[in-house]
């Protein structure tokens, strides 16, 4: 965990503040063969899927029995996000641009990490109590999650349906979050992981959390400047920030 916010957080944060990732909108040469969008969604996003189901077999196999309440909550939680990013998000990609392969190998690079991690956390090294899930920290935690997972979801909808089927180019979106910031969905997953480290009180949660911010923070600061400079003075009138409202 110390390693994911030492080395991991800080490297991903200044390389995202001087390399802006090579994929949608900040396309570029030189980074490995293209793939198609939906499968490279699938692939970096899914071994978080594949760690929960490997600790759940190593530590309950087929008994049928599950961990405990606070833990399946977490796990719902954790799992519910990546069955959205691996499986129902690349489906519903529209006209998307392709990765290079660099950018989707470090990706499920990342993911397998921090799928170990979460899943021997929440599978293996800590039981829960049952009076946990009426703690005023777990609540609070599960409130901002599922908050950050609505926000998160919501401007997935939103970038989405900007072009109607056969369109290309960008557009401004509006609504929801975007009403405040330039990267509504980048603002929704922070939350979101947030809300997981105050409900999961652990340090696999303040990693997670602490990395997320590392490496979605300087691309929406990237997006913001990309809108700023292709809409101009139509963009600079809504008076968004970045990534973080009133903020940043």
């Amino acid at each position: 965990c110390w390693a994911m916010i030492i080395t991991g957080a800080f490297t991903v944060f200044g390389l995202s503040k001087y390399v802006t990732a090579p994929y949608g909108r900040h396309s570029a040469a030189g980074w490995g063969i293209l793939l198609d969008p939906k499968l490279s969604w699938f692939l970096m996003e899914s071994p978080n899927l594949v760690m929960i189901l490997i600790f759940y077999l190593k530590n309950y196999g087929l008994s049928g029995r599950l961990p405990p309440a606070a833990n399946c909550v977490l796990l719902l939680f954790y799992g519910g996000h990546y069955v959205n990013r691996s499986l129902i998000f690349p489906m519903r990609i529209r006209n998307g641009k392709k990765m290079p392969i660099t950018v989707m190998l470090a990706a499920a690079f990342y993911c397998t990490w921090n799928g170990y991690i979460q899943s021997k956390t929440l599978l293996e090294l800590e039981e829960y109590g049952d009076e946990v899930l009426s703690s005023t920290q777990f609540i609070l935690g599960s409130v901002v999650f599922i908050s950050g997972f609505t926000i998160n979801y919501q401007s997935d909808e939103i970038l989405r349906n900007l072009r109607k089927p056969g369109e290309t180019g960008y557009k401004i979106p509006y609504g929801g979050a975007f009403k405040y910031v330039s990267c509504g969905n980048f603002f929704g997953e922070i939350v979101e992981w947030i809300g997981f480290a105050i409900a999961s009180n652990s340090l696999s949660g303040v990693a997670f959390a602490f990395y997320t911010f590392a490496n979605t923070a300087p691309r929406g600061a990237s997006h913001h400047k990309w809108y700023l400079e292709k809409f101009k003075g139509e963009y600079e009138d809504l008076g968004r920030c970045a990534v973080i409202p009133f903020i940043w």
